[in-house]
Parts: C-alpha cells; sequence; structure tokens
C-alpha cells in the first residue's frame, strides 16, 4: 500500500513524524518528480499499474482515469465532499480504502491533507467557493504576514491530522498483511523569498511584468506560499519516503 500526503514539507513532517506512532521504519529523503499534483501524476504514472487509486484529489481522476493507468480509480470527493470545508476528510478515504484492503487489492491511497483548506479551527479560511478555497487561502497567506504566520500553524495542525489518520490505516493494513509506504507528491513552501529566476518564464515576452511581479517578493512585502508549478529549485521536490513494517 502506498500512502501519498498533499503537499508535505520535509521539514514540517520530521517534526510531526511521532504522530505515526510506535511502528518500525525507514525514513529518507527523496526528490519528488514534480512541484505540483498534475505534472507529478503526468511524470509519475506512465506505465499501467495492478492497483486502485483511492484518492480525495481531484487531480488523479481528471488526469489518469482515460488513460487506463489503474485497475480503478475512486475519486473520494465525488460522494465526501465537504461543502463547508472545502475539501475531503482523511476519514472519508480511510473507509473506502479499507473497502479495497479487504479484498486484498493493491492501494494507493491519496489524502487531500496537509494541503489546505484546514481541517483545524483557524481564522484563515478561502471566501470564495469551497471548491476555490484553497486558492484564496495561499493568496493571503503570501501577501500578509499574520495569515502566513496562521497558514504555517494550520498547515502543521493539518499534517497532524493526517499523519493521525495515516497511522489508523497503517495498522489495518499491517495486520492485513499489507507492505507500507508513505510519501507525498510534492512538497510545500511555509513563506521563502523568490528569487527572480522564478519569474524567467516571463522574460522574453513580458519583461516589465516580470520586473512587477518580482518586486514585492525582492523587498520582502511577499513571501511564496504554497506549491507552483512552475518553481525553480528543489525546495519543492524533497518529500519524505517512509517504509514501515510490522
Amino acid at each position: 500500500m502506498l500512502i501519498v500526503l498533499d503537499a508535505c514539507n520535509y521539514r514540517a513532517f520530521m517534526e510531526k513524524i511521532d504522530l505515526l506512532g510506535n511502528f518500525a521504519y525507514r525514513l529518507t529523503g527523496v526528490l519528488s518528480s514534480a512541484c505540483c499534483t498534475s505534472k507529478w501524476l503526468e511524470k509519475t504514472f506512465t506505465e499501467p499499474i495492478n492497483a486502485v487509486y483511492v484518492t480525495a484529489n481531484p487531480w488523479v481522476p481528471l488526469l489518469l482515469r482515460d488513460k487506463g493507468i489503474m485497475k480503478k480509480i475512486h475519486d473520494v470527493s465525488s460522494r465526501f465532499w465537504d461543502e463547508r470545508l472545502g475539501t475531503v476528510r482523511a476519514e472519508h478515504v480511510n473507509m473506502i480504502a479499507l473497502k479495497y484492503m479487504m479484498k486484498g487489492e493493491n492501494v494507493i491511497v491519496h489524502y487531500l491533507q496537509p494541503h489546505p483548506p484546514f481541517i483545524s479551527n483557524t481564522w484563515l479560511k478561502g471566501d470564495d467557493p469551497p471548491e476555490l478555497a484553497g486558492r484564496a487561502i495561499y493568496e493571503k497567506a503570501i501577501r500578509d504576514g499574520k495569515a502566513r504566520r496562521e497558514f504555517v500553524k494550520a498547515y502543521k495542525d493539518n499534517l497532524a491530522y493526517a499523519l493521525k489518520n495515516a497511522r489508523r490505516l497503517i495498522q489495518l493494513a499491517l495486520k492485513l498483511g499489507y507492505k507500507v509506504v508513505l510519501t507525498s507528491d510534492h512538497s510545500e513552501l511555509l513563506g521563502i523569498y523568490a528569487p527572480l529566476k522564478t519569474f524567467r518564464w516571463l522574460l522574453r515576452k513580458h519583461p516589465i511584468k516580470l520586473l512587477k511581479a518580482w518586486l514585492p517578493y525582492s523587498i520582502g512585502l511577499y513571501r511564496v506560499v504554497g506549491h507552483p508549478c512552475n518553481w525553480k529549485g528543489k525546495e519543492l521536490l524533497e518529500v519524505p519516503w517512509v517504509e514501515v513494517y510490522a
């Protein structure tokens, strides 16, 4: 069984790893194939896999269902989307995953956490419709220091929530004889400086737009929060790889 946390910052993971429980495990840091989920899916799953992909992330059915890569893709959001939170709770992902585990299927389990919106009680919420709440939260954290500090706190709470649910699923998986690996599709930037090269895609056609886009970051007014697909650097590629043993 492969468990995928969505947008998991490696350092934050190291702070919370004890929440996985007292399992024997081997932890290494590895480099992901991409900085965002859509590109990660395209680069990672290129050949047919005999596995059921249980996912809360809508990119999975959108990009993989028509390719016939997986034995089956179960989109948990189609039934268990939480309109109030603007996300899918990990408990519902576990419930669906367990159904396939009881049948002995190879399973990939993709939570939507620690990616926002946040499960915890936080004032940092999106103003947009629920399906766009995550984007609004990122914009607030990028532009405002107070929102950025709250983002980091709520993000770590979301990670703790995901790990506690992963622990419950791992316990059941080990009892059923599964080999378990936990990783993430990509990392998450929690408020860092944006070098000019991050915006170089604007250089050739829109040099003035490049300067306008970079200026707020260059003077410290903005900081990068999230996982932009065009990010140039390894900060978004480092993710945990945890092999769990009974």
